[in-house]
C-alpha cells in the first residue's frame, strides 16, 4: 500500500474506531438499563432535601423529568444540573403540568441542601444515599434522565456518556410534548 493510500485511511480507520467504541458504550448503557420507554415508569415515594414527601404516582397529569446525578463522581453533573436549572425549570416552572426531579445517587440530604444552594437550583433535589430509587431505573452509569408523560409511561431515556447532548435531545421531546419552544 503506498503512503498516499494509507494517509487517505487513517480518518476512515479512526472514524471506523470510534463507532465501535460508542457502539460498545450505548450497548453498556442499554444492558444496565432497567426501564423501558413506553412502558410505567416504577413508582417511589422520598423525601427532597427541603423535607417534602414526594411521590411519583401522585404526579400523574404532569410531565415529569428524573435527572439522576452524582457530583461526587462526576463534577461535570453539576454543571448539567445548573444548564436544566437555566434552561429548562425556570422556564416551565409556572406550567402545572409539568415537574422536574434531580435525584443524588450516593448524596445524602446535607450534601443536596449545600449543592443546591451553591449553584442556585430551585427544583426538587432528592438524596438516594443507598441508591434504592436509582435501582429501580438503573444498574450503572450518571447522569441519565426519564421523561414521564402525563400518564406516567416513559417517553425518553437519555444517558449523558456524551456531555450535555442528552439534555439537547431531552428539550426537543419536552418541546413536543409540552407544545413549547425551549433552546
Amino acid at each position: 500500500m503506498s503512503l498516499k493510500t494509507t494517509l487517505l485511511l487513517l480518518p476512515l480507520c479512526a472514524c471506523l474506531s470510534s463507532l465501535l467504541a460508542e457502539t460498545a458504550i450505548d450497548r453498556e448503557i442499554l444492558a444496565t438499563t432497567m426501564v423501558q420507554k413506553e412502558l410505567p415508569a416504577p413508582d417511589f415515594t422520598c423525601q427532597t432535601s427541603d423535607g417534602r414527601s414526594l411521590t411519583l404516582s401522585a404526579l400523574k397529569g404532569k410531565i415529569v423529568v428524573l435527572y439522576f446525578f452524582s457530583a461526587k463522581s462526576l463534577p461535570a453533573c453539576v454543571s448539567e444540573l445548573i444548564y436544566l436549572e437555566t434552561e429548562v425549570f425556570q422556564k416551565l416552572r409556572k406550567r402545572e403540568d409539568f415537574q422536574l426531579i434531580a435525584i443524588g445517587r450516593d448524596h445524602t440530604r446535607e450534601e443536596l441542601v449545600k449543592l443546591g444552594g451553591e449553584n442556585k437550583l430551585t427544583f426538587p433535589l432528592v438524596p438516594d444515599p443507598q441508591q434504592e430509587i436509582y435501582a429501580r431505573y438503573f444498574s450503572k452509569f450518571v447522569p441519565r434522565t426519564v421523561m414521564l408523560r402525563k400518564d406516567g409511561t416513559i417517553a425518553y431515556l437519555g444517558s449523558g456518556h456524551h456531555e450535555f447532548e442528552g439534555i439537547i435531545k431531552l428539550q426537543a421531546v419536552l418541546a413536543r410534548e409540552l407544545a413549547v419552544k425551549l433552546p
